[in-house]
């Protein structure tokens, strides 16, 4: 391998770890804002995610009933959508502790 050729890779590897690094793993809650509008916006209001009798305990269990009302609705919505819902629910009613891989930034409602 040429001194070119090493520098070259070398290179590449530093530029696949800087693309790959920071948020690559962490839910968009602004696309989980468009989702959720999209799909549950016009049948839920503030009221649904302030009902003590209906509110989520935990980040968990907010994304649980996230994916379980996706699938009712046949929202299509892959483990990454349904992780972005569950984060911006949580940003936006919950701010319960959220796993680092979603939210590796401050806590909810800091961002």
């Amino acid at each position: 391998m040429t001194e070119n050729t090493a520098r070259r890779a070398l290179a590449a590897v530093a530029l696949a770890a800087v693309l790959g690094a920071g948020d690559a793993y962490a839910a968009d809650p602004a696309r989980g804002r468009a989702l959720y509008e999209a799909r549950c916006g016009g049948c839920h209001n503030e009221s649904v995610h302030n009902d003590n009798s209906r509110k989520a305990r935990n980040f968990e269990e907010a994304r649980r009933r996230v994916a379980g009302f996706g699938a009712q609705l046949d929202a299509g919505w892959n483990d990454a959508q349904t992780d972005d819902v569950a984060v911006y629910l949580n940003d936006r009613y919950y701010k319960f502790p959220c796993p680092a891989a979603l939210c590796p930034g401050p806590a909810p409602g800091k961002r």
